[in-house]
């Protein structure tokens, strides 16, 4: 070989080197920005849940609501760190209401490169969205409690029987959203299991009263009573995960002993697995020493129960109570001297678990559960 020809040798190999040096700077940087692109989606995707949480307590068209909406949207946007930094919930986090029920929560930082500045670049600005939805559960709700209460309503002209001119029962502290029709207040005490048969001495002055005779809202998933009691301390039999429009049979009798016994009494029943839990009525909120802070939706106390539209009359005797809608409740406790066995609760609107259809519930949707997830 020429001399001359290994000097252009050496120079197609240092080019090559340089051409080599220069990907493998980009693939740096790229990498970079994937990281940081990841970091971003994570922290779009936490505000975007958390904005969603707005509105499975209130109204997405109230103003009010958006606004805490856009608060916990952005201050959850701005937990994680992105490049070591937090991000600036004012400048770097947009917050945007695209649809009904739906946040948008768009996040971006300018990320200082470092070998593409050789070309002439030394930042990009890195962009991640989440869209995220407070979707109505509608379908395959499981674990339930063995437990279907009407619309609660206010009994106007005192008949003890739903009229269509009756209006949902509401107890809303001053100056709280108050919800549309067939829905009701967060915090609400309701009757969940009925003892005292209507008409007789002792039956408390509640909402959600018997209406049909012979139906305590109990609900039978077969087996009898022990089934019954097992569901109320936490079984999940397969029969028990249903969905809007099922048809499930109730109880003829008022289950005295199992509902005592699977709410309150055994070591191991639904109340002495919390049994600290307590109300509070200023966050209209549970609280429990097991269960702190916002862990109190994992506590036991707080259940799913199915209700169904006081329109529809069950009959005398056994029957088929027909889902128009799934509620969450605390349940706050168990009577048994003077009103056998009558289960108390208060009404939480809550995330849960099950499928989502994203669908119009209907025309009237009740105290609709409701749980958040990501869209987009």
């Amino acid at each position: 070989m020429k001399r001359s020809e290994k000097g252009q040798v050496l120079v197609l190999v240092a080019l090559a080197i340089i051409v080599l040096l220069g990907f493998a700077a980009l693939a740096i940087d790229v990498g970079f920005m994937y990281s940081t692109r990841h970091e971003l989606q994570r922290s779009a995707d936490a505000g975007a849940l958390a904005g969603a949480s707005a509105f499975t307590t209130g109204d997405w068209n109230d103003p009010g609501v958006q606004g805490i909406a856009d608060a916990r949207a952005r201050e959850f946007a701005a937990k994680d760190k992105v490049i070591q930094a937090t991000l600036n919930p004012a400048s770097e986090v947009t917050v945007v209401f695209p649809q009904p029920d739906r946040i948008r929560v768009d996040t971006s930082r300018n990320a200082d490169l470092f070998f593409a500045r050789i070309f002439g670049i030394s930042n990009r600005r890195i962009t991640a969205y989440a869209v995220a939805e407070a979707a109505v559960v509608n379908q395959k709700m499981p674990c339930i409690k063995p437990w279907g209460i009407p619309y609660p309503y206010d009994d106007t002209d005192g008949d003890k029987t739903y009229d269509p001119d009756e209006e949902v029962y509401n107890i809303c502290p001053e100056g709280t959203f108050i919800p549309d029709n067939n829905s009701f207040c967060q915090g609400t005490p309701l009757i969940l299991k009925i003892g005292t048969p209507a008409g007789k001495p002792g039956q408390p002055d509640i909402a959600s009263l018997q209406q049909e005779p012979g139906h305590f809202f109990a609900l039978d998933f077969g087996s009898g009573a022990k089934t019954y009691e097992e569901m109320i301390k936490g079984g999940c039999p397969d029969d028990s995960i249903i969905s809007v429009g099922d048809s499930i049979p109730v109880e003829p009798g008022n289950m005295v002993g199992p509902t005592y016994q699977g709410v309150t009494s055994d070591s191991d029943s639904l109340v002495n697995q919390d049994p600290t839990s307590h109300w509070n009525d200023t966050t209209q909120l549970p609280e429990s020493d097991l269960y702190p802070g916002n862990n109190w939706m994992n506590s036991p106390r707080v259940v799913r129960i199915p209700i169904y539209n006081p329109k529809d009359a069950i009959s005398n005797g056994k029957s088929d109570m027909v889902v128009a809608a799934f509620a969450g409740f605390w349940v706050e406790k168990c009577e048994k001297q003077g009103q056998q066995g009558t289960v108390y609760g208060r009404f939480i609107p809550m995330s849960s678990f099950g499928e989502f259809t994203g669908a119009d519930p209907g025309e009237d949707p009740g105290p609709a559960l409701k749980s958040i997830r990501l869209v987009e």
